[in-house]
């Protein structure tokens, strides 16, 4: 290795995000000439920057390259500092991720990287605040039930299919379970152990069942095929805990009486910032199963990807699915110089969507407009008004004219048929369409966008987004579809509220608004449930923190239902969310999304009453990670 880096930040100067250092350090016998120094970095700079060491070339999201003003000597180093960061630092890993130097013969050169250098005075630490908890009852089940009415305990006894029960349900459980906990002892058996009986009682709440036990059997009524999962994946768990760990005992009499709080217990994947395989999604949906949550928000695309297949448009699925160093995208947070390139074929989505249903699991794509559209831009140029100069406004994740035109009818053409082709991917009702962070800037210095505003009376960028999302959700309701977006889709005059779902991101007060302005939401606050946000504050605490610190306790606490308005609009439930700038690796979303996850798994599931920190602590430690 010849090449390392060495970063510091500091808030100065005041009035601004602060001040990023860089030296590299060439550790060779040789002088270095790089033409470019090039990295990523969370701790972004915009034009109003100032830079001394070298001339930015190029600056897209969290990438930037730069022309150095001198070379590197043997043994010596270069210095950096971009002063008026447009993001700053909270944390060590919000500094320079990857970084490289460009040779004159166009090879690269990576570095290896020092952790980002505190300010003198920082508070260290930031550590997981999970405690180990303590259980009131020897019940191994989360999310924690309504009801529990059992007075005898005893050892996990062998449970089989009565006559007559569906054993094909038992044996969806019993590999679901084997998948997550493959040197367990199966919870079911075919052959020999105590009867479960199963039964139907519509008169049960939706998605609700009962667990009746007695020494001789088990029987399980419940109201709905996804109740009945539920009923026999509570029982996988009452034995598994019992089975593997001694704090835990099977009921030998008694019931449990049980039912969700919200019809939508969601988890969010982003899988454009960074791609993840299908087998990692098949692990996440067992998971989400495991915790009986029932609604999967694919966001497929966003500025840094296209990950979803499309036949109109191919290039979308190259130049939009591609990032690299001399690509139309640029490298993003841990990119090295080669990127990152994919996109699910139809066949993928198809085995996820198999699997998914297999567990009651609906999935819903994100097919993100008009704004979050650097990659559907950059590979269908027409996208764009010759007329409107490009770099004029930068969105809050670092990408310049990232937005569609509402002024160009190319702009609609494009989208539907977008939009159609994920109505021919995915089967349920509900396609979400983003709507969010559009820079008020957007289309301000856009002729066309500016000639269709007057002729259209929009008088904001706000009011031109709604004309868009509402001709959008015309067509998306002409093919049977509810438009879902998030909850900058009610600003300007919005999208109506009567066909559509919006998802709360920004606060509570967010969420009784549009309660009030007659929308169905699905409360998913940042501040709570988005799992990247640092989970301790201190300056090696993991993650992202624009939302601050959302400690596992604090997750656990947020009642999504408490000050709401009655009406005349609905909360249709909660949704965790994964959103990946930071979270490349299974390890690093299980450092970050346990136990958050199951926290909000009970807080869409378990009354408000019901709930208990401590117990939780403890039973959230047998819940599976990728």
């Amino acid at each position: 290795m010849t090449l390392h880096l060495s970063q510091s930040w500091s808030p100065e100067p005041e009035g601004t995000l602060g001040t990023l250092k860089l030296t590299l350090h060439n550790l060779s016998d040789q002088m270095l000439r790089p033409t470019q120094i090039c990295y990523t970095s969370l701790c972004r700079i915009d034009e109003t920057s100032e830079v001394t060491g070298g001339t930015v070339i190029r600056n897209q999201g969290s990438f930037v390259a730069l022309v150095p003003d001198a070379h590197i000597p043997a043994g010596g180093c270069l210095n950096l500092t971009l002063t008026g960061l447009i993001y700053g630092a909270r944390t060590r890993s919000q500094g320079v991720l990857t970084a490289w130097i460009v040779e004159r013969d166009g090879s690269c050169i990576e570095a290896t990287l020092d952790d980002l250098e505190a300010p003198d005075g920082t508070k260290r630490g930031g550590g997981k605040l999970w405690p180990e908890g303590q259980i009131d009852l020897p019940l191994g089940l989360l999310p924690w039930p309504s009801e529990v009415e059992v007075a005898d305990w005893a050892e996990a006894p062998q449970l089989q299919p009565a006559p007559g029960a569906p054993r094909e349900a038992f044996q969806i459980v019993a590999a679901l379970h084997r998948r997550l906990f493959p040197d367990a002892p199966a919870p079911f058996s075919f052959s020999a152990g105590r009867p479960v009986a199963v039964r139907a009682d519509a008169s049960l709440p939706a998605e609700g069942y009962r667990l009746k036990f007695t020494p001789d059997d088990i029987t399980l009524t419940h109201h709905g095929e996804a109740a009945q999962q539920h009923g026999l994946i509570a029982l996988a768990q009452i034995a598994h805990a019992a089975r593997s760990d001694g704090r835990f005992q099977f009921p030998a009499s008694g019931q449990i009486t049980d039912a969700p709080r919200f019809g939508w217990r969601g988890l969010m994947l982003d899988v454009a910032r960074n791609f993840h395989p299908v087998a990692t999604h098949l692990r996440l949906l067992d998971i989400m199963a495991w915790l009986r949550m029932n609604r999967f928000h694919w966001h497929l695309i966003d500025d840094e990807g296209w990950r979803m297949p499309s036949s109109a448009y191919p290039a979308l699925n190259t130049i939009g699915a591609t990032r690299a160093q001399d690509a139309a995208l640029a490298p993003q947070y841990r990119d090295g110089p080669g990127g990152q390139a994919g996109f699910f074929s139809a066949d993928d989505i198809a085995t996820v969507l198999q699997h998914a249903e297999t567990h009651g699991i609906n999935v819903m794509p994100e097919v993100e407009m008009p704004g979050h559209s650097a990659s559907l831009i950059a590979a269908i140029p027409d996208l764009r008004d010759p007329q409107e100069p490009n770099g004029y406004y930068r969105s809050v994740q670092g990408f310049t004219n990232n937005a569609l035109n509402p002024g160009l009818p190319r702009s609609y053409e494009v989208a539907k048929t977008l939009l159609d082709e994920a109505i021919d991917l995915f089967p349920f009702d509900t396609i979400h369409v983003g709507a969010d962070e559009v820079d008020l800037a957007a289309w301000e210095q856009s002729p066309t966008a500016q000639s269709f505003a007057a002729e259209h009376g929009l008088a904001s960028t706000h009011e031109m987004q709604a004309y868009f999302l509402r001709d959008i959700q015309g067509h998306l309701a002409a093919r049977g579809r509810r438009i879902a977006a998030w909850d900058e889709a009610a600003e300007g005059g919005g999208i109506l509220p009567d066909t559509a779902l919006l998802f709360a991101w920004r606060s509570k007060e967010k969420t009784a608004e549009l309660m009030a302005q007659g929308y169905d939401v699905v409360a998913t606050p940042g501040q709570a449930y988005y799992l990247d946000m640092i989970e301790s504050d201190g300056w090696d605490a993991c993650g992202i923190s624009w939302a601050g610190v959302s400690t596992p306790e604090a997750c656990y606490a947020y009642d999504p239902g408490d000050g709401l308005p009655d009406g005349p609009g609905r909360l249709l439930g909660v949704q965790a969310a994964i959103w990946s700038e930071y979270l490349d690796t299974t390890a690093r979303i299980n450092t970050v999304a346990f136990p958050r996850l199951a926290a909000v798994a009970e807080a869409g599931w378990t009354p408000q009453s019901a709930k208990s920190w401590p117990r939780f602590a403890a039973l959230s430690r047998l819940a599976p990670q990728l």
